[in-house]
């Protein structure tokens, strides 16, 4: 989306609140918009929330939240997609871009739900700009297409496109195209390996539009 000035944004979401005597918020800077919605979105910030649609603009201290069978696509300013399954909740906890130059940094923390990830500018050649909390562990992401979501009684992650690294408390696994993990309670991350036709259509559907029944 065209910008006239350079956009730099940065937040750690432990330090969302104010501390007593600090000078009040600046209001909330734009990060992307809304491509699509399927059913229910809403964005809550301070409590209140509002519906997303179509066009909606996405804010930097935005909660997003879809409800049953939804689904929501988004693109932020860099060129980032993410679309999201449904009852799925995502915070972009660090965004940090400069239009025309290279570098930046991108962390999304994904509480719950199902996504489908798709590198921008931020990402980079090289990767090592873009870090996806998850329910499981921490995405390293690099020229990537990447899904993720609760499957087959645990936590799976695969990779459409490019390099992935999931690192969590007992253990990490490397990723790459045509390559995913499932990570069960108190279990290592299983080795990367292609997934079964199946699983992997059962998955990408979490995330497809027009599949709501």
């Amino acid at each position: 989306m065209p910008r006239t000035t350079p956009l730099t944004l940065t937040l750690l979401a432990a330090g969302l609140g104010l501390a007593a005597g600090a000078p009040a918020a600046a209001a909330p800077q734009q990060v992307g918009r809304v491509d699509k919605v399927e059913r229910q979105a809403v964005a809550v910030v301070e409590g209140s929330a509002r519906d997303l649609g179509a066009g909606g603009l996405v804010y930097f201290s935005d909660m997003i939240r879809t409800g049953g069978e939804s689904r929501l696509e988004s693109q932020l300013a860099d060129g980032t997609k993410v679309t999201l399954g449904e009852h799925a909740k995502i915070l972009i906890d660090e965004f940090v871009y400069r239009p025309g130059r290279p570098g930046g940094r991108l962390g999304l923390n994904v509480v719950r739900g199902a996504f489908l990830f798709v590198g921008g500018k931020i990402e980079g050649p090289t990767g090592g700009n873009v870090a996806i909390k998850t329910a499981v562990g921490t995405l390293g992401v690099r020229g990537t297409t990447v899904w993720g979501g609760q499957i087959d009684g645990g936590y799976g992650v695969l990779v459409l496109d490019g390099l992935v690294t999931l690192r969590t408390r007992r253990g990490s696994v490397t990723m790459r195209k045509g390559q995913g993990t499932m990570v069960y309670a108190g279990r290592a991350p299983q080795a990367a390996a292609p997934w079964p036709e199946d699983r992997t259509k059962r998955a990408v559907a979490t995330i497809s539009f027009g599949t709501g029944r």
